[in-house]
């Protein structure tokens, strides 16, 4: 399974170099419930951007979870906060 995340990885974070997206890193892959996740970080002009993604366990599908905050709603930190609550209840079905 980590060869598939390590793929789609690659993948998009070729898609998100050619997007435009500042500030892109790729912070360590995390655990949520069995499934590995990988996790890019970046910006663009008006948001706060997460992109987080998995694969099923037959490796045939690509789940993907998208955070993007409109940076006058919201600072970095309180990104953060908001995204470390919620990430934790992922559930693959």
């Amino acid at each position: 399974m980590t060869s598939n995340v390590e793929t789609i990885a690659g993948y998009e974070k070729d898609r998100l170099t050619t997007s435009g997206a500042a500030r892109l890193k790729r912070l360590p892959d995390v655990t949520i419930n069995g499934a590995l996740f990988y996790h890019f970080q970046y910006e663009k002009d008006r948001t706060w951007n997460d992109s987080y993604a998995t694969v099923t366990e037959d490796g045939e599908q690509q789940i993907t979870v998208n955070w993007d905050f409109n940076k006058s709603d919201i600072d970095r930190k309180g990104a953060n906060a908001l995204i470390a609550k919620v990430m934790p209840t992922f559930e693959r079905l």
